[in-house]
C-alpha cells in the first residue's frame, strides 16, 4: 500500500482509483476484525463490558464502507473501460462488489432487525454470514496476491540450470512460478477458514439424535426428567435451526449438591425447591420461537416445563409488587420482567427441550423463556425469581441493550 497517495493532489485517473482501492481495503479491514471480535464467544466471556461499542463500531464502519463505493459507481463505467481487455480483471471486481453489497445490504437489515419480523432477521443473517465466510477469504486472497512483496515473489527466478525439456502431458501438467504460489496461497486461506464454514454449514444440517449422554446435555443430575408424551417425539416434528450459544462467565457447573430453586420477595408463600423436589413439579408442553437480538431465530422449538405464571400464582403476589427479577446460577447475570409481562401465557421456567434435559451450553438444567421478547431477557442457569416493587437494571440493559425487548410480529 502506497501511503502517500493519500496526501498527493491532482492525481491521475488511476492513481486515484488505487487511493479509493486502499481506503475500501482499510475500512474492510476494521470491519472484519471487528465482526471477528463480535463473533468470539471468548470475547464475550473477557470483555462484556465493552461489547456493545464494539457492535456499534462495526455498524458505523459499515455506513462508513459505502461512502467509497458511492464515490467508485459513477466512475465504474470509465474504470470497466480500462479493463475491457483484461477478463479475470473484470470477474474479480464484479466479484469483490457483489461481496460488499451482500454484507452492506445484510448489515442494514441486521442493524435494524427490530423494525422486521424475525423472518427477515433470518434471511439477513444467513446472507450476511455467508458473504463473510466465503467473501473474507477471498478478498484476503485477493488482497495477498495484489502485493507489491507476492508480485516480487512470482517474478523473482531461479538461477536456469541445464535441463532437459520437459513433456507437456495432462498427467503431467507444468506449473510456472506464478501459478505454484496463488494455488499455495489459496490452499492456506482456504484451510485456514475451513474449521469456521464447517460449523457453519453443520448448523443447517439436522442435528443427530442421541441417547443418553445428550439427554443429560452436559448436566450432572439425578433423575432426569420424564418427558411429557407430546415433548417426545416433539410436537411438529422439533425445532428448525441452531443455537449459537453465548455466555458472560464460565457455564456454572450444576449437581444434585447445589442445586436449589427458590421464589422469594414480595409473595405470600416462599418456595425452595431440590432438584429431586422440582422435577416432581407438573410440567406443561409449548411450541414457540426463540429469536435472539444478534439475527438469529430458531423457530417451532418444543419446551417442557412450568409456566411462569402459575409459578406466581401459587407462591402469591402482595400488594406493591411491580417487577419480577430473575437471577442466574452464574452469580451474574440478571434480569426483570413486569407483572403483566410475566403473567403472560407462553413465558415459562423450562427444564426440557424437543423431549431432552436442556443443555448445560444453553442454560439447563433450568432456563426462563419469554418467546416474545428477544432472548436476552430469557435468563440461563435460572435459580431464583425475586418479586420486588422496584426497577431492575439487566446485564445486558446495563451494558447498551434496550429494556423494551419486543420482537416485531409479523
Amino acid at each position: 500500500m502506497n501511503v502517500k497517495l493519500f496526501f498527493q493532489r491532482n492525481l491521475n485517473f488511476g492513481k486515484r482509483l488505487a487511493r479509493l482501492h486502499h481506503s475500501n481495503a482499510i475500512l474492510f479491514f476494521v470491519l472484519t476484525l471487528s465482526g471477528f471480535i463480535l463473533f468470539s464467544t471468548s470475547f464475550r466471556s473477557l470483555f462484556p463490558a465493552v461489547r456493545v461499542m464494539v457492535r456499534d463500531v462495526h455498524i458505523w464502519i459499515g455506513f462508513v464502507l459505502c461512502l467509497p463505493l458511492l464515490y467508485y459507481l459513477p466512475k465504474m463505467a470509465k474504470h470497466l473501460n480500462t479493463l475491457r481487455k483484461r477478463k479475470q480483471n473484470r470477474y474479480n471486481l464484479y466479484l469483490v462488489l457483489s461481496i460488499l453489497l451482500l454484507l452492506i445490504v445484510s448489515g442494514v437489515f441486521l442493524t435494524f432487525h427490530r423494525q422486521f419480523p424475525p423472518q427477515v432477521s433470518t434471511a439477513a443473517l444467513f446472507i450476511h454470514d455467508f458473504a463473510t465466510w466465503f467473501g473474507v477469504p477471498y478478498v484476503l486472497y485477493h488482497s495477498v496476491t495484489r502485493s507489491k512483496w507476492f508480485k516480487k515473489l512470482e517474478k523473482k527466478q531461479n538461477v536456469p540450470s541445464k535441463q532437459e525439456p520437459i513433456e507437456i502431458d495432462d498427467r503431467n501438467p507444468v506449473y510456472t512460478r506464478r501459478s505454484f504460489l496463488r494455488m499455495t496461497s489459496a490452499a492456506i486461506i482456504f484451510l485456514a477458514f475451513l474449521p469456521v464454514i464447517s460449523k457453519w454449514f453443520k448448523s443447517f444440517m439436522p442435528a443427530a439424535s442421541g441417547g443418553g449422554s445428550a439427554l443429560q446435555g452436559g448436566n450432572d443430575l439425578k433423575p432426569l426428567p420424564s418427558p411429557n408424551a407430546s415433548s417426545s417425539p416433539p410436537v411438529g416434528g422439533g425445532r428448525r435451526g441452531e443455537f449459537r450459544y453465548y455466555t458472560v462467565t464460565e457455564i456454572p457447573k450444576i449437581t444434585n449438591d447445589n442445586f436449589r430453586f427458590t421464589v422469594d420477595g414480595l409473595v405470600k408463600t416462599k418456595q425452595s425447591y431440590n432438584w429431586e423436589e422440582f422435577v416432581k413439579l407438573h410440567r406443561d408442553v409449548q411450541v414457540s420461537d426463540f429469536h435472539c437480538v444478534t439475527g438469529w431465530s430458531v423457530y417451532d422449538v418444543t419446551w417442557e416445563g412450568i409456566p411462569l405464571k402459575k409459578i406466581l400464582e401459587q407462591s402469591g403476589i402482595k400488594e406493591g409488587a411491580k417487577y419480577v427479577k430473575f437471577y442466574s446460577a452464574d452469580g451474574v447475570y440478571t434480569d426483570t420482567l413486569t407483572i403483566k409481562q410475566a403473567m403472560m401465557e407462553d413465558a415459562m421456567v423450562a427444564v426440557l427441550i424437543d423431549g431432552k434435559l436442556i443443555d448445560q451450553k444453553n442454560g439447563g438444567p433450568v432456563r426462563l423463556i419469554v418467546p416474545k421478547m428477544y432472548a436476552y431477557k430469557s435468563v440461563k442457569w435460572l435459580n431464583r425469581i425475586e418479586v420486588i416493587s422496584h426497577s431492575h437494571t439487566g446485564y445486558w440493559e446495563e451494558r447498551g441493550y434496550s429494556k423494551d425487548a419486543w420482537v416485531k410480529s409479523i
